[in-house]
């Protein structure tokens, strides 16, 4: 569940979807959703799977 949460952040980021919007479906807060895309952009995918 964790993977698809953070893959679902980056594809709506992807669609041009602001960080609000993407927080608000995703049931988190912006902080969390800008932690998750950086750490896309980063790492790639090897960042969407738990550690």
């Amino acid at each position: 569940m964790v993977t698809w949460g953070r893959a679902q952040m980056v594809l709506l980021s992807a669609q041009g979807i602001p960080v609000a919007k993407i927080a608000e479906v995703s049931f988190t807060n912006d902080d969390r959703v800008r932690d998750v895309i950086h750490n896309f952009n980063a790492d790639g995918f090897d960042s969407l799977y738990p550690k």
